[in-house]
């Protein structure tokens, strides 16, 4: 499967018109496309995006319904079959970054940015296993340099910090328009080495070309480069909170060559929107799905839209004895580190009904007794509310029925 197998799984709204490379938010935002994927033309090249912008089109990627995602995923084991093929499906260009349509998003932003390329690298070019896929941003420098943002300790950070204490550069593909579960799956936790297993097993079969002795799954344009022990400022950037990340110091990457499908569509993700939620946040709502449920009986997980799909939590149960409820949220809070509340409601709740949880609030929740809050607990440096050293105050609302009343609390309508 490739982004445009996925195309003709989605209703996708497609324009003639061609757009400046600074003009892209301001397109989106008129159109109304900011969760509504898109097909238009950016500085004469086919450019598309949005195609997980609800959780809806996740599910239907899936074959899923939304009820069932959290629950789906923590089953979902990192054993799927993988075919590799020694041919190259893509032509070498003669491109460099200025040829991309790589959109500037935002006034303030660092550069243009790609948003979805992910970047592979590997311990092995010939041991799918030793694989490493995820997404990190690169902010074009020059028309042959980027600048990646690398967070320590992940497993691209690692895989870079050996070479270059080795003495060598980091040799790495950066994959632009795969199919939508494949940037899901680079977008998720997992451990070391089992993204493309945990892709095959979502895709149901991995399909890998080898590009320049490394291997990728089909996608529409494939940078080969490196990542050098040389560094430059990237940012600012606007990040999952929609609000400015700072300036970092980061490695720059070279640009080998790059290859392209014939009439390639660049992909790209838009900065704090909503694909960018969805690719952040719901890979750890089977996380905390599997954490619950070893303190009580979990029904159901979903990270809240105002909460950009990553800071708040509410988590459904069916409680079974007194302190479920907290057990629940001490095991939610543990489960996402950058976690910063969760309201732990009953099965009759509908968790995505903010007036249902409100209810529930409203009914079920007393502050002095069933509000819980952890101080100086790590958090996420993206939160600017945040302590200087990202530490935070952590909360928690049970907002349950009290078992020894319980028939006082039936909803009726």
């Amino acid at each position: 499967m490739d982004l445009r197998d996925a195309m003709n799984q989605i209703e996708l709204r497609e324009f003639d018109k061609n757009v400046p490379y600074n003009k892209v938010m301001e397109f989106i935002k008129e159109e109304g496309l900011q969760s509504i994927p898109f097909l238009v033309n950016v500085d004469g090249k086919r450019f598309a995006g949005n195609f997980v912008a609800k959780r809806e089109y996740l599910c239907n990627f899936l074959g899923v319904c939304k009820e069932d995602l959290a629950k789906y995923l923590s089953k979902v084991s990192y054993n799927g079959e993988i075919r590799i093929n020694e041919e190259n499906p893509l032509s070498k260009t003669n491109w460099t970054l200025h040829d991309l349509p790589i959109p500037k998003y935002y006034p303030r932003d660092g550069g243009r940015y790609i948003t979805a390329g992910v970047v592979i690298a590997c311990r092995d070019e010939d041991d799918p296993s030793t694989y490493n896929a995820c997404i990190h941003r690169l902010m074009a420098v020059d028309d042959k340099r980027m600048a990646v943002r690398l967070v320590p300790p992940r497993h691209t950070y690692l895989l870079w910090r050996d070479a270059i204490e080795r003495g060598e550069d980091l040799n790495i593909l950066i994959s632009i328009g795969c199919h939508p579960l494949f940037l899901f799956s680079a977008s998720t936790r997992v451990p070391e080495g089992k993204e493309f297993g945990y892709s095959a097993e979502l895709m149901k079969g991995l399909d890998l070309y080898r590009i320049d002795g490394m291997l990728t799954p089909m996608a529409e344009i494939v940078i080969s480069a490196k990542i050098t022990d040389k560094k430059v400022e990237e940012g600012p950037f606007v990040d999952i909170t929609s609000t400015y990340d700072k300036i970092r110091m980061e490695p720059v990457v070279e640009i080998k060559r790059i290859y392209a499908r014939e009439d390639a569509i660049f992909y790209s993700i838009i900065p704090g929107g909503y694909e960018h939620q969805i690719l952040m946040g719901v890979p750890y709502e089977p996380v905390i799905y599997r954490s619950v449920s070893g303190v009580c009986r979990v029904r159901n997980v979903v990270l809240t839209p105002g909460s950009k799909h990553y800071f708040h939590a509410i988590v459904q149960i069916e409680k079974n004895t007194e302190g479920d409820g907290k057990n629940a949220i001490l095991a939610t809070l543990s489960a996402h580190p950058s976690l910063k509340g969760v309201i732990v409601v009953d099965e009759d709740i509908d968790i995505y009904n903010y007036e249902d949880i409100e209810f529930a609030i409203a009914t079920r929740f007393q502050a002095d007794k069933d509000f819980i809050t952890i101080k100086g607990a790590r958090g996420s440096s993206l939160d600017p509310s945040a302590n200087e050293d990202s530490t935070t105050t952590k909360w928690g609302m049970d907002a349950t029925k009290y078992l020894q009343r319980k028939d006082e609390f039936e909803k009726v309508i």
